[in-house]
């Protein structure tokens, strides 16, 4: 499609995008606009042929599209978002398999994109073989009109502010543009801009840097490279990295197995929560065996990235790998166990379920890294199968209202959970009826607390619960009086829901 009709198309999207989103919060009109992006970026990329890859990232758009409108979470919102660029980078540059590369692509072609205007598209071959252009291009409407336009306004502010002679000359001009500007809407104009801006990542056309041809080209499976050597009596490269291996992973088989045990003792079996904030045992040992687990997949694929999968003896060095990493997966399962003891007195909150989803991406990785070694496959083939496992994940966690989950959770289990009533406070507008309570109810679960709670929990950095019914009560009148004046763009599933809850009760 020639530059100046994606131009057009884009224009028409911009002013869709203000007259969807002007003044409303977002909820079905995000849907309609990313119906009518979607179909217009196949229209511009054809003939558009999909893939497995591409196919599941179109798929990702429409369910996380739909999952806005049904649960309206900033997670959901933020990721169908996400998707949306990517869905666009995935067309213009077809046939990528790695979701790492298209990522790439994607973060780049957003900022390129905003320049593109500017830039031919043509490739330089092209451009000697076309003949007289004729029309008026985008870059000579900036060049010959636009800058001169905007340097003679310039000087003409300039002398109009120096010389009250020269500015009666032109007073009607200025009277004219003065009645001009306090006419225009300028929050509708700034929305278009960002709709010109938003049009530009989706429809535009800029080129590849690379990453797409590097896609292509790669594959799952290791390819022997081998060597010569024009030195008498050299040391056999690959048994010395072979001996090596073998020495440290058996060295850390042992160091591993210890600990490993050491947890089986006293977090698998014999944990016993002494009334601290397990802060120490949550947030810094969580972090810290999360980067061993990783240290130890680079060593695995530090000794398995090369000629070293095809030396006839690397048997033992193999299994003490595949030892090393499963134990790691064990490890993981432990901090996991860590994590579901920390929700167990201190309740769900976004990180601790963060961190679940995170240590089972991670899980996936060490079992992907097992079949590498076993499979003699490609590091690209663990970039394609552990991107396409982050977007399987990214999605899944968009198909959950969390915070209307947190908070059934912790006021269901507040007899042996700390509420943290600031946090609650904080959840989104889909948690108010099961965060509303009476003053009753809370001073029942405050007494409830006060003896469940191994440590005072009237402390300076903990609201109490007159605070919080204050704040929650605030925010039930703003959501009612908001929902009261919304339009149907502004519609979704979450907020009527939770407005037909908070009226019956």
């Amino acid at each position: 499609m020639k530059k100046q009709s994606v131009i057009i198309l884009n224009v028409a999207m911009a002013l869709f995008f203000a007259i969807l989103f002007y003044k409303n919060f977002i909820g079905i009109n995000l849907f309609i606009f990313e119906l009518a992006a979607v179909i217009l970026m196949f229209y511009i990329n054809k003939p558009v042929k999909l893939n497995f890859f591409s196919g599941t990232i179109l798929g990702s758009v429409v369910l996380t599209a739909v999952m806005v409108v049904l649960l309206n979470t900033s997670w959901s919102i933020f990721i169908n978002i996400f998707m949306l660029f990517t869905l666009s980078a995935v067309l213009s540059y077809q046939g990528f398999r790695s979701y790492m590369h298209a990522l790439g692509e994607t973060i780049i072609r957003v900022f390129a994109s905003q320049i593109s205007i500017f830039i031919p598209w043509n490739n330089a071959k092209t451009v000697a073989q076309t003949p007289k252009k004729t029309g008026m291009s985008m870059s000579r409407v900036f060049y010959l009109i636009l800058i001169p336009l905007a340097i003679v306004i310039l000087f003409l502010i300039i002398y109009a502010s120096a010389s009250s002679v020269f500015y009666r000359q032109f007073e009607e001009v200025f009277t004219a543009i003065g009645d001009f500007i306090r006419s225009i809407n300028f929050l509708f104009v700034i929305m278009i801009i960002f709709g010109l801006i938003v049009g530009n990542a989706l429809f535009m056309k800029t080129g590849s840097v690379g990453l797409n041809g590097l896609d292509k080209n790669a594959s799952d499976y290791l390819v022997r490279t081998k060597k010569r050597h024009f030195v008498q009596f050299k040391i056999n490269g690959l048994k010395m990295q072979y001996l090596s291996g073998i020495v440290l992973l058996a060295s850390l088989n042992v160091l591993i197995l210890y600990f490993n045990i050491l947890d089986f003792i006293f977090l698998w079996f014999g944990f016993k929560w002494d009334g601290s904030f397990l802060k120490e045992f949550v947030h810094e040992g969580t972090w810290l065996l999360v980067f061993s687990v990783f240290l130890s997949a680079a060593i695995a694929l530090f000794f398995f990235k090369g000629n070293l999968n095809y030396f006839s003896k690397n048997k033992w060095l193999k299994r003490l790998t595949i030892v090393w990493i499963a134990q790691n997966l064990v490890m993981v399962i432990s901090v996991m166990l860590r994590n579901y003891w920390y929700i167990t007195y201190f309740g769900l909150a976004y990180k601790r379920i963060a961190v679940l989803f995170f240590l089972l991406l991670t899980m996936i990785g060490l079992i992907t890294i097992i079949i590498k070694i076993l499979n003699k496959k490609s590091s690209y083939y663990l970039w394609r199968v552990n991107g396409m496992a982050l977007v399987f994940v990214l999605v899944l966690t968009t198909c959950v209202n969390w915070d209307l989950h947190i908070a059934k959770f912790n006021f269901d289990h507040y007899d042996r959970a700390l509420i943290d009533y600031r946090f609650m406070a904080r959840l989104n507008n889909s948690a108010l009826p099961y965060t509303v309570k009476t003053e009753e109810e809370l001073h029942e679960i405050n007494s409830v607390q006060e003896k469940a709670m191994p440590f005072n929990i009237h402390q300076d950095y903990l609201w109490d619960i007159y605070i919080y019914e204050t704040e929650v009560f605030a925010k039930r009148e703003r959501f009612l009086k908001r929902y009261s004046h919304m339009n149907w763009l502004e519609w979704n599933l979450a907020d009527y829901q939770t407005y037909q809850k908070l009226k019956n009760k």
